[in-house]
């Protein structure tokens, strides 16, 4: 069953972080890689009209385990670096209402 919630974060970098904030993006993602419910494979995408802003997405099996990586404080301090690199920083978890083939 795919999962029913995903995560999808928009990210405005400061000029010339780029590539800090990819690198710091795959950090995050070990450090989810290690959480006790981690998500599917996340993913990062960068506009090709703009070079400052990325949108980065995932899976995960329950709302719970959002939540729960949001109180997990390695994850926390991953996630402020990352931030510390933006401009704009516009995390959101949203439920799947609808899917295409």
């Amino acid at each position: 069953m795919p999962p029913e919630v995903m995560t999808l974060g928009m990210w405005r970098i400061k000029p010339g972080q780029q590539e800090a904030f990819v690198s710091g993006w795959k950090r995050l993602g070990e450090t989810f890689s290690r959480l006790p419910h981690p998500p599917g494979m996340g993913t990062l995408i960068q506009s090709t009209s703009d070079p400052t802003l990325f949108y980065s997405f995932g899976p995960w099996s329950s709302l719970t385990d959002i939540e729960a990586m949001r109180s997990n404080s390695e994850a926390q301090a991953a996630i402020a670096a990352l931030k510390a690199l933006c401009t704009e920083a516009v995390p959101g978890a949203y439920r799947v209402v609808a899917r295409s083939p």
